[in-house]
């Protein structure tokens, strides 16, 4: 006959296995099973080209969350402008910020003074090897706050969002495209203003030329003049200097 089963030794080891469950999560796991966690959304227009889901969160180099989630988000509303908006999800850690002063009661209104404060995302370089991106939060007080909104995007509902800035390529692309669009069109205004210089100058010139044309005409038709009746006078001139040299010959 088998022998039946002792209830405290079966009890003590169920609490025993679930010590060591928790004490595994929270040892393997450094603590994050139980570290707050706050959700944002940054929307980048650009391309995202070397992000991936696991890409570090900076603010000043210090490592404070990571990127969870992301996708592509179209605006089917005017099809011309081909407007493209990729939603990125940002988990930030709460355990990474230490504060001090009073408690936040108001999370969301204190994220919101921050961002008016100049708090924005920006898309930076973590690798020139890899070309591996990672997301940079600081404070840009001179920039626009740039916000899409989340209510249209499933992925972003009820998602606190962090406006963003331009990356330094960006940038850089932006301006050297507004160099080139000035240049382009100081050309074209220096074309025109030479085209019409060239027609002030052709009705100048033709006038002139008219005027020209009629003293030449005038000219010659006085050196005929002239030659017309220089034969005649030499003649005279010779036959009065004949009468003259017999005159004096007498």
């Amino acid at each position: 006959m088998s022998k039946q089963a002792n209830k405290k030794a079966i009890g003590a080891f169920v609490v025993v296995a679930l010590a060591l469950a928790v004490a595994a999560i929270v040892v393997f796991g450094s603590g994050k099973f139980f570290v707050q966690r706050y959700q944002f959304v940054a929307f980048f227009q650009g391309s995202v080209k070397g992000l991936r889901v696991g890409a570090p969160v900076m603010f000043r180099g210090v490592k404070i969350g990571e990127v969870t989630n992301m996708m592509i988000y179209a605006n089917r509303s005017d099809p011309s402008k081909r407007s493209f908006e990729i939603p990125v999800i940002l988990e930030i850690e709460e355990g990474n910020i230490e504060s001090i002063g009073p408690e936040i009661t108001d999370q969301k209104q204190y994220v919101q003074a921050l961002i008016k404060s100049g708090l924005r995302a920006q898309l930076q370089m973590q690798s020139m090897v890899t070309g591996q991106l990672m997301i940079n939060i600081d404070f840009y007080p001179d920039t626009p706050v740039r916000l899409v909104g989340t209510r249209n995007i499933h992925l972003a509902r009820g998602v606190m969002e962090l406006p963003t800035i331009e990356t330094p390529m960006q940038k850089l692309g932006k301006t050297l495209e507004e160099i080139l669009t000035q240049s382009l069109d100081y050309f074209k205004q220096s074309m025109r203003e030479i085209r019409d210089l060239a027609r002030k100058v052709d009705e100048k010139v033709d006038p002139l030329s008219a005027d020209l044309g009629q003293t030449l005409k005038d000219a010659r038709s006085l050196l005929r003049n002239v030659n017309s009746q220089v034969d005649p006078l030499a003649v005279r001139i010779q036959k009065t200097a004949d009468a003259a040299r017999q005159a004096i010959d007498e």
